[in-house]
């Protein structure tokens, strides 16, 4: 998408932020800052009280998004930080399907927070406490710096940064 972005044919990309160089001619805004974790159904109920660390994980099922994700990337390299490498079972190119996956009992789904809300308070998911602390990230909205926005590009802009 950035090609297309920098070439003017696409005016905004919303987008999970990690923390690469996106290059001098892109401009990041970050918008919301959102929370991660390790969600299972009730199968794996023997995991929800304890707390495992993240090399643990590998014991079971996992459930992750494709390599070449943001999210992916952020998840690996914090594994990486804490001397794992994660072997999922199961990789999916769609996010949503990441948390049906799990909701239907077939393994360990990473997950943000804020978009699993009703899943948790409705107890299709539980949260698993890791010994490690996952880092927040932002979700954010890239624009070009070589591209001027149009009137209804920056209303857009102006309407998701609101506070």
């Amino acid at each position: 998408l950035f090609p297309k972005l920098r070439n003017g044919l696409i005016d905004i990309i919303i987008l999970n932020l990690n923390e690469k160089n996106y290059g001098q001619d892109i401009n990041i805004t970050k918008c919301k800052k959102i929370t991660d974790c390790f969600v299972v159904n009730k199968t794996y109920s023997g995991l929800i009280n304890n707390e495992i660390s993240i090399k643990e994980l590998n014991k079971y099922p996992l459930i992750l998004q494709s390599k070449g994700s943001n999210t992916r990337e952020f998840l690996d390299g914090f594994a990486k930080e804490n001397n794992t490498i994660l072997k999922p079972n199961i990789e999916l190119a769609s996010y949503s399907l990441v948390v049906e996956f799990a909701k239907i009992g077939l393994g360990i789904g990473y997950a943000t927070k804020d978009y699993i809300k009703n899943e948790l308070k409705n107890h299709e998911l539980y949260e698993i406490k890791l010994k490690e602390k996952i880092p927040n990230r932002y979700i954010g909205i890239a624009t070009s710096n070589n591209h001027l926005p149009n009137f209804s590009t920056k209303k857009l802009i102006e309407i998701i940064t609101k506070k």
